[in-house]
């Protein structure tokens, strides 16, 4: 589920994310997509912060890449209300 989202940074929410392995393996996933400047797994939270260069990659391939990296692990993006372009 996104939990906040300005240009350039993104909050994920998974309860998942409370399990350490998993949640570093969302952070490694994440982390190896290339305009993604800063990734910030808080475990107690299950929260995954994502910085990135809009300019190399815009927010539609960031959730259409998230969608894919984190579907791996069985987790999937919950987008209403987030800005598509």
């Amino acid at each position: 589920m996104v939990v906040s989202y300005s240009e350039g940074r993104i909050r994920l929410r998974f309860r998942e994310l409370r399990n350490p392995l998993a949640a570093a393996a969302a952070e490694a996933r994440i982390r190896a997509v290339q305009g993604v400047t800063k990734v910030a797994v808080k475990v107690l939270t299950g929260s995954i912060l994502i910085e990135f260069d809009p300019e190399v990659l815009p927010l539609k391939k960031l959730i259409e890449l998230g969608k894919k990296e984190l579907g791996v692990l069985g987790l999937s993006i919950d987008i209403p209300g987030l800005p598509q372009d």
